[in-house]
């Protein structure tokens, strides 16, 4: 009788954590699904702000997706600010050199425009920069280029920081430019922000190589 009640016991605890799962699993596709509509909903902005910069306006979403979900008015906890999360001394150093008023801490929080045309500038700067690695750019767009750059020093060069993160299996600034390549291609998919041939002229900004030293085809991201 005891062992009975025991395994039911240990059968409601698995079921119920099955249960927890799935429903965890569900709210998380609810979000991230109301979180690419409402990046979709800034399409206009992305556009404009991309093609200003030359840049692909999908990875552009991508970006806007993986700091903010879209949410014009988002603060993070190190002041992160608005749909790029962009800091306020890079935001008002790219509105220096397109020629605009410096902005405020409001501006960014406020203006949607404003804020993806500094962030476009940045990526663009990043771009010539780390001469088109995608998944480079994306570490100093998330890290900052200062931390990139000890990191490779220290290491020696990019490959080998690169390979000892993934030995480690604890980089988070990995983790995150795969998902900003795995967003890029949802958006490219369903093509409301743009088409995925609606890439800037000119050279394609080059993909990190995978484990395999072959170039990455990211998927869209699993629920």
């Amino acid at each position: 009788m005891l062992l009975a009640l025991a395994l039911l016991a240990v059968a409601c605890v698995i079921a119920w954590r099955w249960g927890r799962g799935l429903m965890d699993a569900a709210v998380e596709e609810v979000r991230y699904r109301s979180h690419i509509h409402r990046v979709e909903s800034h399409a206009e902005v992305i556009r404009a702000a991309a093609r200003e910069a030359r840049i692909d306006p999908n990875l552009l979403a991508a970006i806007m997706l993986s700091e903010s979900g879209g949410r014009v008015n988002a603060v993070s906890r190190v002041d992160a600010l608005g749909l790029f999360q962009l800091m306020l001394p890079t935001a008002q150093e790219r509105a220096r050199r397109l020629r605009l008023p410096e902005p405020s801490r409001e501006d960014l929080l406020s203006d949607a425009l404003l804020n993806a045309r500094l962030a476009a500038d940045y990526l663009r700067w990043l771009e010539r920069r780390y001469d088109g690695h995608l998944e480079q750019m994306l570490i100093a767009y998330n890290a900052g280029p200062g931390r990139l750059r000890r990191w490779i020093r220290e290491a020696g060069s990019y490959d080998a920081w690169r390979a000892e993160r993934e030995a480690a299996g604890d980089s988070g600034v990995l983790r995150y430019a795969a998902k900003v390549m795995r967003y890029r291609d949802v958006f490219a998919e369903r093509g409301v922000v743009a088409p995925a041939a609606a890439r800037r002229a000119g050279q394609p900004l080059r993909p990190a190589p995978d484990r395999r030293g072959c170039s990455s085809n990211p998927v869209r991201p699993a629920a």
